[in-house]
């Protein structure tokens, strides 16, 4: 708009004013050197007066020639003299003194001008002010000045006033890089100030950038020729008012010459030029207007003005970086980042990694205070709250997307593990090259170089298998270990499993008792009784935990719940806070130091030596909190960082560039919070040169601490170095085993050991329900299948094996009612063991440990299983069916002898074992799963193994009982040879009454012995009663004897009811059981001769003297004699 008003003023003018051309000379001076911004004059000087037209006649005249060409053109009245040489422009400006002529430069090399002399451009002086107005209004008082001394030497003269700045001339572009990379990125200088010509300062401009110096924090102001081509958002250009737009130097002639030209061809009378002059040019009596123009958004912004030192700011300044805050600190700015927020993305926040990356907080202070390492820059640090132990990509990707420009020249990664993996993966997702340290994230992943290149960390998982290496250095064998199976743990355990393999320590617990969830509080902890029970049972001493606090107090709490106690465990922790778990701020202290007393942990080394303890005051003092290891470690993080920055600007390297800082961070040595720090070359990992050990004891005033036992050198020829005496749980200082020596068979004290309501109540539902079941089913088959007589034994037979198999059935019963009945153990071991043995109750004779239990019940089944198979083979007949085929026909022999053993004598043991099974009436807790196997206390009940074999042992005894009782009384109708027979009513009562026994022996008998005892002598003798009156068996020996041992039996239940109900003397009562056994014994024998003569005959095989004959002899034969015949 305002080139479309001149253009129309000018016309105007033309229209009515003149009749004749102004008359101006330029003079070209033919030497590139002399042009101005090295424009050519043919190039720009027509287009300067392309507008005029005819109003304006040029003559452009050489240097050389100048005077002749004054004298041709006497009308003149203008001399243009664009000259950068301060010889020349004096010896122009006489000239036209001498033929009066008004002398017009562009910008005065002199400090004063002659009277005929004047500047398009202002003097230097007063840019100069202009310029020191805007700096003391930001509180600028410090910074670089570039200067293109040759030409503008005025402007540096007065510049050189300031002992504050630091002056750089720059003589050609060629200098330039070498000047920004080799001095000014060095010095640390934050401010920048142009007074050079356009071309340098663009130049000049990109190199600072490139440099990556015009970043937040840092200021940039440039003077009007400077800031022609300046797009940089955040610069400052001062310029002329009216020039806020020029782009170059062209722009600002053009402009400057049309306003003046137009203002002399609007007089009357041309003469009167002076009068214009001296109004409109802008010379050392006429003080000039600046505006103050601030580049945003690629925009040119007129923020303010400055008039004789005047400034006023009407608009609003932004600065590099797009800050709207003055940048303050003259040092240079050196931006790094840190994700250190408590966001976890879909859960509670926390402040694990904030509370941490506070001595990250320390090292930037400690750094920008003193004078040690980067002592003309200064530190600043961005915050990122993208996540601190839980990885969300969304939330991590919009969270580093929104402030990607901030991650700065290097990045202190997440608390983290799977939140640093997480943005490793995304910078590289979306190029992004940012050197990244990480202070306490212990995954192995982070290990590799191949996969994060750009990432180094401040610990080393190996760290944790320092531990392992303290058990072996102990001399011990055998451990416990739980981890929490987040990300951080399930590394850990891995590599402690790893290397504990590979040293020979054997990691005990199961492994399905290992791993407990991460973030548990002490109600939800208590779910996982199992797994602490589990650790418990290994008998374990020493227990490794890989928790993080305040985990790590609920699984010391739930181990004491459990029943353990002083001395018990040995628990070395792989972290835990130390004044948490002495702190009683919860009231459960008294458990933790009950268990843990001695506690012991290898831990990274933390404010070591003179600099770790100064910091951990300083970090008292800011933060008044005790700073732990993290924080220590985040100061090594930040450190190690500041360290490379300093060594790679004090050795003009190219410290913006990621690659490069990357490479000396791996490289770089230092000393810090933690010690000497180092990378190892081969990983992303610090070297650890030195771990120290710390325990917790017990102090006699009940009071605890936390001291340092001595030390772990992993590269060293002495592993381990014991500088105080380890106290260990039972308060000695006595080395004790890895495993735990128990008092009694169970892997808990049996303070523990209740009895279980719940459990007793649902055995006793089972045992009736097998009762019922066996009882129906009997009914049903004898009344259907078997409710039939035997043919009486009345004549003599030859006794057949399956009657001897028959006929022992009585004295195995015998015992077998015995161990049913009342405890008889005072009258002896041998006969209690013999009962034990015959109803496979072995708990008496073998201890039921290491799984021994498992085994027995493990046969049983399979018999029960063959058992099966043989009944279904004989029901459908199949072994006379396929008879050719050789395993069905063997198949069926094995049923003819296995039949009445598996079937009739084991009915007893098969279901007593079976409901052994449901003997879960004892417990540690409140719970199903709290109760334990009475036979096995190393399983625990309806849960895992266990419930299993509920299900197939329940299942068993319904397919077992059913068979059983139908295969009784058919296997000998079956046996041809068979004299002797059950009646089959009587096996049906037997297998009632057996059953009844049983459930009586797993019932009652656990609650009352003596309700056992008398319940137990009123069934016997029912039962005696029923079989005396149906005739057990064909043959009244058998009956006879079977009637008499039942009667022993309820004489020794009737004795041991007795003593058990008043006690007495066990010699007594072992005499009464003696004499009653002998007298049924004597009776057997005289009625056994006198009224039951024997129907049951052998013969008899060949004698030895008949052998001898038999074998050496040819003719002579011997024949079996039957002795009856």
């Amino acid at each position: 708009m305002s080139w479309f008003i001149i253009g129309i003023s000018i016309l105007w003018a033309e229209f009515f004013k003149f009749s004749q051309a102004l008359e101006v000379i330029v003079v070209d001076f033919k030497n590139p050197y002399e042009y101005i911004e090295n424009l050519p004059y043919e190039i720009f000087v027509p287009e300067i007066f392309q507008n005029f037209n005819s109003s304006v006649e040029l003559h452009i005249c050489s240097f050389s020639a100048l005077k002749n060409c004054i004298l041709q053109h006497p009308k003149s009245l203008l001399l243009l003299d664009l000259s950068t040489n301060l010889i020349i422009q004096q010896s122009i400006s006489q000239l036209c003194i001498d033929f009066s002529l008004f002398h017009l430069v562009y910008q005065s090399h002199s400090k004063y001008l002659e009277p005929s002399t004047y500047s398009l451009s202002p003097s230097p002086s007063s840019e100069i002010t202009a310029f020191f107005s805007l700096l003391s209004y930001l509180n600028w008082d410090q910074g670089a000045v570039f200067m293109d001394k040759g030409k503008y030497n005025q402007k540096a003269e007065y510049l050189n006033y300031s002992a504050y700045f630091d002056y750089f001339t720059i003589a050609s572009l060629s200098d330039i890089k070498d000047l920004v990379n080799g001095v000014v990125v060095r010095a640390g200088i934050a401010f920048y100030y142009f007074f050079v010509n356009n071309e340098i300062s663009i130049d000049l401009q990109n190199s600072l950038k490139n440099a990556k110096l015009l970043t937040n924090g840092s200021g940039i102001v440039l003077s009007q020729e400077s800031g022609y081509g300046c797009t940089i958002d955040g610069a400052i250009i001062i310029t002329e008012i009216g020039h806020e737009y020029d782009t170059s130097i062209v722009d600002y002639l053009k402009t400057s010459i049309e306003e003046l030209i137009f203002s002399i061809l609007s007089l009357e009378d041309v003469r009167d030029i002076k009068a214009i002059l001296d109004t409109k040019m802008p010379n050392h009596y006429s003080p000039p207007s600046y505006s103050i123009v601030n580049i945003q958004n690629g925009n040119r912004i007129i923020a303010g003005s400055i008039f004789n030192k005047n400034l006023a700011i009407f608009g609003k300044l932004t600065f590099l970086g797009q800050s709207t805050i003055i940048p303050k600190s003259s040092k240079k700015i050196l931006p790094i980042s840190i994700n250190a927020g408590i966001t976890n993305p879909g859960s509670a926040d926390t402040d694990a990694g904030l509370q941490s990356s506070w001595g990250a907080n320390i090292c930037i202070d400690k750094i920008n205070e003193g004078h040690d390492i980067l002592s003309h820059f200064q530190l600043q640090m961005f915050n990122f709250d993208c996540g601190v132990t839980i990885y969300d990509k969304s939330y991590l990707k919009s969270c580093f997307t929104k402030d990607i420009d901030k991650l700065g020249l290097a990045h202190l990664a997440a608390y983290g593990s799977s939140v640093t993996i997480g943005s490793q993966l995304f910078f590289k997702e979306i190029n992004i090259t940012v050197p990244s340290v990480g202070s306490v994230n212990g995954s192995p992943l982070l290990s590799s170089t191949k996969d994060y290149p750009m990432y180094v960390r401040m610990v080393s998982p190996v760290a944790f298998n320092v531990c392992i290496l303290f058990l072996r250095a102990m001399g011990w064998k055998k451990a416990a270990i739980i981890y929490e199976n987040g990300s951080w743990g399930f590394w850990t355990y891995s590599l402690m499993k790893t290397a504990a393999e590979s040293i020979g320590i054997e990691l005990i617990n199961p492994e399905n008792t290992r791993a407990i969830p991460p973030d548990l509080d002490r109600e939800a902890t208590k779910s996982y009784k199992n797994l602490f029970q589990g650790i418990v049972n290994s008998k374990a001493r020493l227990l490794i935990m890989v928790l993080q606090c305040p985990l790590c107090n609920y699984a010391l709490e739930s181990l004491y719940d459990l029943g353990l106690r002083k001395g018990d465990l040995y628990v070395f922790a792989g972290t835990w806070d130390p004044l948490d778990f002495i702190s009683d701020n919860d009231g459960y202290a008294h458990k933790r130091l009950e268990i843990g007393v001695s506690m012991t942990r290898v831990v990274y080394p933390a404010w070591v030596g003179e600099i770790g303890k100064n910091i951990y005051n300083d970090y008292w003092k800011k933060y008044n909190i005790t700073a732990n290891f993290d924080s220590c470690s985040y100061f090594d993080g930040a450190y190690i960082i500041a360290t490379a920055l300093d060594y790679m600007i004090n050795r003009g390297h190219d410290y913006t560039d990621p690659y490069q800082l990357m490479s000396t961070i791996r490289v770089i040595k230092s000393n810090g919070c933690t010690g000497p720090i180092s990378i190892d070359p081969g990983s992303n990992d610090r070297v650890f040169q030195l771990y120290p050990i710390q325990a917790v004891k017990l102090n006699s005033n009940s009071t605890s601490e936390v001291y340092e036992v001595g030390y772990l050198e992993p590269y060293s020829t002495q592993i381990l170095s014991i500088t105080n005496p380890l106290i260990y749980p039972d308060g000695s200082s006595t080395k004790p085993s890895d495993i735990r020596n128990i008092n009694g068979k169970c892997p808990f004290p049996d303070r523990e050991i209740q009895t279980f309501a719940k459990g007793r109540g649902l055995m006793f539902g089972f045992c009736f329900l097998v009762f019922a079941i066996t009882s129906i089913i009997t009914f049903i088959i004898w009344q259907k299948w078997w409710n039939i007589s035997v043919e009486i034994l009345e004549e003599k037979k030859e006794i057949s094996t399956d009657d001897f198999i028959v006929g022992a059935t009585i004295p195995i019963e015998f015992f077998q009612f015995v161990s049913m009945g009342p405890n008889f153990s005072v009258f002896g071991s041998i006969l209690s063991n013999l009962s034990s043995m015959s109803t496979i109750e072995l708990e008496d004779v073998i201890k039921l440990q290491n799984g021994v239990f498992w085994i027995i019940t493990d046969i049983v089944l399979v018999c029960i299983a063959i058992w099966a198979v043989l009944c279904v083979i004989v029901l459908l007949r199949l072994h006379e069916r396929w008879e050719e085929l050789w395993i069905f026909r063997n198949l069926g022999v094995i049923a003819e002898y296995l039949m009445p053993v598996l079937g009739n004598i084991c009915f007893m043991p098969f279901i007593s074992i079976c409901l052994d099974v449901f003997l879960c009436d004892k417990s540690i807790g409140e719970d199903f799963t709290d109760s334990f196997l009475v036979k096995d206390c190393y399983t625990f009940c309806w849960k895992g193994e266990h419930l299993m074999y509920a299900i197939i042992s329940f299942v068993a005894i319904l397919v077992y009982e059913p068979l059983a009782v139908f295969f009784r009384p058919l296997w000998q109708e079956l046996q041809q040879n068979l004299h002797v027979k059950a009646v089959p009513g009587y096996l049906m009562v037997k297998s009632v009454a057996q059953t009844i026994l049983i459930v009586l022996a797993k019932t009652l008998k656990r609650s009352s012995d003596i309700s056992h005892g008398v319940a137990f002598v009123i069934l016997m003798m029912t039962y005696i009663a029923i079989i005396s009156r149906i005739k057990s068996y064909n043959y009244d020996r058998f009956n006879l004897w079977q009637f008499l041992s039942l009667i022993a039996v309820v004489w020794l239940a009737l004795l041991s009811t007795f003593y058990i109900g008043f006690g007495g003397n066990s010699i007594v009562f072992l005499a009464a059981l003696g004499a009653g056994w002998l007298v049924i014994a004597l009776a057997g024998f005289y009625l056994q001769f006198k009224k039951y003569p024997s129907l049951l005959y052998r013969k008899k095989g060949k004698n030895i003297h008949g052998l001898f004959k038999f074998a050496f002899t040819i003719r002579s034969t011997i024949y079996m004699i039957d002795e009856d015949a």
